[in-house]
């Protein structure tokens, strides 16, 4: 692959690249240019910040300036008076002798300190030494061009600009053409003659980083002499010198420098500078006034001397312009790699990609222009720790699994950009004997995507039950599902296509193009499965990673937040009873033990926590406002959100101190949890009436959830782990915006009544701290102590609707065409579809409750419907009652 740009100088005593150096080669063989395709790039990079300055140099190139470019290059002609008002320019000439011409004038202008650099030549080899002397005579008299950039002599001047001539450290930026200020000359003495010569340089690199590699070898010396440590020092280098004698060998020592307060076009090629100064002369081609004019970064840093003439087109038989139209006919490089578009208005993009420590590549991700103009980012392989901290800009957290203990190849981690809905369908992983799994499944609009890794040394059986197993619960979701993964099956082994044809049975299809390589192996293990119509998927380049990203887009609009107050909240509407019975089947999935503490279960078949305590309700500590807050004459809407808000800075300050008993921070707790029950108290919403219609409560026919004489709405939450706590938000104040404030409720009870809690956390078999942390966490589920700490805290019993197993061997099975009055009946037999679990502090058990609707991995809130708004009263013991 070679790069580079037509429309500047062709090399020096040399054609273009594509053209024979020798008439004759083309009678014998084809050119090597020949094999060569175009691929031509369209955005300019050094003028990038001046867009109108980089079109009139783009035209300049191609002699099609317009009269606004002329204009722009005619307003930068300046007069020579004018300039040397102007500070640390870099001048370009046409011709050598000018420069050399230019640099003497402004070395001898400077009063400052100065030597004389002379270069020692020596021979080695056998001859005469007349021969020695003669050839050591002919090597004064070649250019520098023809002694590897190495001067016979070079006067120095503190304070004038010099240039590298010699790669001395490629990976240090001390390459030909690097740009400095000589700063201090360090002096030495030639042991023969005990002349006093310059020995080191030390040099202000335009750049900060040319020569770092430099300084540090130096450092010592630098911190001892206090020398500033932005300089970099140059030293004498040795180059071998072609001759023509046979026997010798010239060998020149001299510093690897020339003056260049001026340049010539030639030289300039390549750099950028801020502030350049164009000598322009009659007769300069176009090719010169491009290269010389667009060193400049903006046009305000371009001075010009002379008259600008615009340059003509070329010619119809110049070289250049000739060879583009040929590659254009008939050689165009067809890219293979598919690019997205950064636009994410009109697409849901997904990139997916085994990472192999987020870690040590979070930055290369962070990065990413494509990862970060996705819609969903989904990583395997993580090997990360929960004290990690994993945040990009612009996207949440949605998912997250860290490795316990020690880092190794587990984990995964979703991103979600900021105004994307979602709900967590489902996730588990199984980490026993050689058999390892993970899997993800999330809700974005109508489409489930489930996130895989599978071991290498996982059975084909054991992949297949738990595909099973995440694809039926999503699809109880949506139908539409993507599935995408390392799935460690080579699909390029033919022996492995009965995974697609498994895949197939779900009716997923295979997205990628089949013998495509997933990684650097050449290995397709990577891949992405799906029903849905006109999704497009690939692979990308990664520069650090064994695997390669797969990326998956489908043009369509994604729903986003909106943040009317009268949209706040989504409800599920379902029409007929066969939405209602299907409507959930989590309990389908068998939820792992690891897992089990951030699940909403039972201690015993009974269902009820009963620690055989003689607490009341009385009995428990009750705060006296202290330190009240003002509540302005605001919206309700606005005063949730400031109270909301501050209410998740006083709990990250809590989780910062970790200290429970801290005196502060257990005031400040305390004295919000007191203004937060008031403002409750004074809300214009109250469930059963609905008074300003916050929550669109459907009619009785669109019932979801039948409650004794109460039918109730299945109301959605927002699924960012903080699901449980929004319920209990919507049940108060109609709407999510005090999410934060019914956690900092938990923690007020919880550390108000810690031997309370810390007997159930006993019985539950969970530590009292870790339970106290994951309240006061953000989008971290809520289990039986924090809707016991918010039962307390709120004065109501909360109440759990749980579907049961859609399993047609179980008792309580509901088939699909079942009627409403059959549904009525087998209530009342206790044989229906589903119980409410009593969860709340047991003392409350007669008062108004709150029901909460719950799936497994997810709660939303229970209203009850407009038409029908008598409030759930029970007056007797709801254990084991089913409806």
């Amino acid at each position: 692959m070679v790069l580079g740009d037509f429309n500047q100088l062709r090399p020096v005593g040399d054609k273009y690249i594509f053209q024979f150096n020798n008439s004759y080669n083309a009678l014998v063989d084809n050119s090597l240019w020949s094999l060569f395709e175009l691929f031509e790039l369209t955005e300019i990079m050094r003028q990038k910040d001046d867009k109108t300055f980089a079109i009139a140099l783009s035209n300049i190139a191609k002699g099609t300036m317009t009269a606004e470019d002329i204009h722009l290059l005619k307003s930068r002609i300046v007069s020579t008076e004018n300039l040397d008002m102007v500070e640390d320019t870099i001048r370009i000439f046409r011709s050598n002798a000018e420069v050399d011409s230019y640099n003497r004038i402004v070395l001898a202008s400077l009063n400052t300190e100065g030597a004389i650099s002379n270069a020692y030549d020596f021979c080695v080899g056998d001859g005469l030494a007349s021969i020695r002397e003669k050839v050591l005579d002919n090597v004064k008299n070649l250019k520098t061009t023809e002694t590897y950039g190495l001067p016979l002599k070079i006067d120095l001047k503190v304070g004038a600009k010099y240039m590298m001539t010699v790669n001395i450290d490629t990976e240090d930026g001390l390459v030909n053409g690097a740009c400095g200020k000589l700063i201090m000359i360090d002096y030495g003495k030639l042991q023969k003659t005990n002349e006093t010569v310059p020995c080191r340089l030390w040099i202000q690199f335009s750049e900060e980083k040319t020569g770092r590699k430099a300084r540090a070898n130096f450092h010592n010396v630098m911190r001892n002499r206090n020398i500033d440590l932005s300089l970099t020092p140059i030293e004498p280098v040795t180059r071998q010198i072609n001759t023509r004698s046979t026997n010798f060998k010239v060998e020149r020592k001299q510093f690897p420098v020339v003056p260049c307060e001026a340049m010539t076009i030639y030289k300039s090629q390549g750099g950028t500078y801020e502030k350049v100064v164009v000598n322009l002369k009659k007769g300069m081609t176009r090719s010169e006034l491009y290269v010389s004019c667009s060193r400049a970064i903006k046009a305000i840093g371009l001075y010009l001397i002379g008259d600008f003439v615009p340059p003509k087109p070329p010619e119809p038989n110049d070289a250049v312009a000739m060879m583009f139209k040929n590659m254009r006919y008939e050689r165009m490089l067809k890219f293979s790699l598919e690019f997205s578009e950064e636009s994410q208005e009109e697409r849901f993009f997904v990139m997916f990609h085994n990472v192999q420590s987020l870690n040590k590549h979070i930055f290369d991700v962070r990065s990413d222009k494509t990862f970060l103009s996705s819609s969903m980012i989904s990583l395997v392989e993580t090997w990360t720790k929960p004290s990690d901290s994993l945040e990009i800009e612009g996207f949440k957290i949605v998912q997250r699994r860290d490795c316990n203990d020690i880092r190794k190849p587990f984990g995964q981690i979703t991103y979600l950009k900021n105004d994307l809905k979602y709900e967590n369908i489902t996730e588990r992983f199984e980490y026993s004997g050689k058999n390892h799994i993970e899997y993800s499944s999330i809700k974005i609009d109508d489409i489930c995507i489930i996130s895989v890794y599978n071991s290498p040394n996982s059975s084909f059986d054991v992949l297949k039950r738990h595909m099973n197993e995440v694809i039926t619960i999503s699809k109880g979701f949506c139908e539409n599902i993507i599935v995408v993964g390392d799935f460690n099956i080579n699909l390029k082994v033919k022996t492995n296509n009965k995974f697609i044809e498994y895949m197939k049975s779900f009716g997923l299809r295979l997205n990628n193009t089949l013998n495509r390589d997933s990684t650097n192996a050449k290995t397709q293990i990577d891949y992405c499965f799906t029903n849905v119509k006109g999704l497009k998927s690939d692979y990308f380049e990664s520069l650090t990673n064994f695997h390669k990203p797969i990326w998956i887009r489908k043009h369509e609009v994604l729903t986003k937040f909106h943040f009317d107050e009268t949209e706040d909240i989504y409800t599920n509407i379902l029409f007929n009873i066969n939405d209602a019975i299907i409507d959930d089947q989590s309990d389908a999935m068998e939820v792992d033990e690891k897992f089990a503490f951030e699940h909403h279960e039972t201690v015993d078949k009974n269902e009820q926590i009963d620690l055989d305590m003689s607490f009341q309700l009385e009995d428990l500590k009750v705060n006296e406002p202290s330190d009240m807050m003002e509540i302005e004459e605001k919206s309700f809407s606005e005063n949730y959100e400031i109270i909301d808000s501050k209410s998740r800075k006083i709990l990250n300050h809590f989780l910062l101190a970790l200290e429970f008993d801290n005196t502060t921070d257990t005031n400040q707790i305390t004295s919000q949890a007191q203004i937060i029950n008031d403002l409750i108290k004074k809300s214009p919403f109250i469930t059963t009436n609905n008074k300003d219609k916050s929550v669109r409560l459907k009619s009785e026919t669109e019932y979801s959830v039948q409650v004794f004489d109460s039918v109730y709405a299945r109301t959605r939450t927002t699924a960012d782990g903080n699901c449980l706590y929004s319920s209990l938000s919507i049940l108060n104040v109609g709407s999510e915006k005090l999410t934060y404030s019914m956690r900092l409720l938990a923690v007020n009870v919880m550390m108000n009544n810690r031997d309370y809690f810390q007997a159930l956390c006993k019985v539950l078999h969970y530590p009292f701290e870790e339970q106290l942390k994951r309240t006061a966490m953000d989008t971290i589920w809520g289990g039986e102590v924090q809707i016991q700490a918010l039962s307390m805290a709120l004065s109501h019993p909360i109440y759990s609707y749980i579907q049961f197993n859609s399993d047609p061997t179980n008792r309580h099975y509901i088939s699909s065409n079942i009627s409403f009055q059959e549904l009525v009946d087998r209530f009342n037999k206790g044989t229906a579809g589903g119980h409410l679990k009593y969860i709340g502090y047991k003392s409350d058990m007669n008062k108004l409750g709150f029901c909460v609707y719950y799936n497994g991995t997810h709660y939303d809130a229970l209203l009850p419907f407009r038409d029908n708004p008598q409030p759930f009263v029970p007056h007797f013991d709801l254990i084991n009652m089913s409806l």
